[in-house]
C-alpha cells in the first residue's frame, strides 16, 4: 500500500493555501498513493489570531468541499490533517476523513490542546480552541486506522486505545514546535510505534516558525523508514505490510498483557 505524506507549507493565505494542498494530493495520486495525509492546520499558518479568521464549519465549508471533490476526483482516501472548525460559539482544532469515493466517513476534535510555558516559548491553543471530547477517529481504509492529531502523541493511553481497535497504522497530522521537535519529536513517534506495533505516519506543516517539520513515517519496530525534512514536499512510500505480522508474533506485545494487573 502507498501512502502519501503532504508536508505543506502553509501561510497565511487560506485561499492559496488550499489550492497548493489539492496540487499535492494531485501528486500524490500521480505517484499512485491509496491514501494522501495533509498537517495539522493546512489552510492558516499555526498562529491563534488566524483560527477564528479561517474557521468554518465542518459540512460545508470551502476545506470540506475540496478534500470531498479530491477524494472523489482521485479515487483516493484522504486525511485532511486539521482544519480550524467553527460549531456555534466554539473553535475546535478537527481532523476529517474522506473515502476514496469522496464521502465524509468522520471527523475528529483535537482532545488534548497544547498548552505549554518553556524557557523562551509559550503557547496556549486554548486561548481560542476548545479541547474535543472524543476518541481517536477509526477508519477502515486503505487498512484499518486510528487518527489523533499532535499533542496526542505524547499520551500512550491514545495510541493505545487506537491499538486496542485493532488498528495497523496511527495517523498524526502535527505542527510540533522548534522548541520541541528537535528533542521529541521522532522519540515520541517510535515510541508509539513500537510500543503498540503498528505504523505511525505524521504529517507536519514545512519547517517555519511555527512548525518542526520533518514529517516521518515510522514503522511498527520503530525505525524511521521516512524523514521529509524541513522543505515543502510530498513523498510517497510503500507501507511493508509484511513487518506488522512479522513484529507481532515475534514480540506478542498484545497476548502478553496483564490487565488483571494494571490497577491500583
Amino acid at each position: 500500500m502507498k501512502i502519501a505524506l503532504c508536508q505543506l507549507a502553509a501561510t497565511e493565505n487560506k485561499t492559496d493555501n488550499l489550492l497548493r494542498a489539492k496540487k499535492m494530493l494531485e501528486t500524490a495520486k500521480s505517484q499512485e498513493a491509496e491514501l494522501a495525509i495533509l498537517p495539522e492546520m493546512f489552510c492558516i499558518k499555526y498562529k491563534n489570531e488566524l483560527f477564528g479568521p479561517a474557521s468554518e464549519p465542518c459540512e460545508g465549508g470551502s476545506c470540506f468541499k475540496m478534500l470531498s471533490d479530491a477524494a472523489k476526483e482521485l479515487s483516493m482516501t484522504i486525511i485532511g490533517g486539521s482544519i480550524p472548525e467553527k460549531d456555534g460559539n466554539h473553535i475546535y482544532n478537527t481532523s476529517m476523513a474522506f473515502s476514496k469515493s469522496g464521502s465524509f466517513i468522520g471527523k475528529y476534535r483535537k482532545a488534548h490542546l497544547f498548552d505549554v510555558d518553556l524557557p523562551g516559548y509559550r503557547f496556549c491553543e486554548s486561548d481560542t480552541i476548545t479541547k474535543g471530547n472524543n476518541t481517536p477517529l477509526i477508519i477502515n481504509e486503505p487498512i484499518r486506522t486510528g487518527i489523533a492529531i499532535c499533542f496526542d502523541i505524547r499520551f500512550p493511553e491514545w495510541a493505545r486505545m487506537i491499538m486496542n481497535e485493532g488498528c495497523d497504522l496511527m495517523v498524526l497530522p502535527a505542527a510540533f514546535a522548534r522548541a520541541t521537535g528537535p528533542r521529541h519529536w521522532e522519540l515520541l513517534l517510535r515510541a508509539r510505534a513500537l510500543d503498540n506495533q503498528l505504523f505511525v505516519a505524521a504529517v507536519a506543516p514545512a519547517t517555519s516558525e511555527s512548525s518542526y517539520g520533518h514529517s516521518m513515517l515510522v514503522s511498527p519496530d520503530g525505525k524511521v523508514i521516512a524523514d521529509l525534512g524541513e522543505e515543502e514536499t510530498v513523498g510517497v512510500f510503500d507501507i511493508p505490510i509484511e513487518e506488522l505480522d512479522i513484529m507481532r508474533s515475534s514480540i506478542p506485545i498484545k497476548t502478553a498483557r496483564r490487565l488483571d494487573l494494571y490497577k491500583l
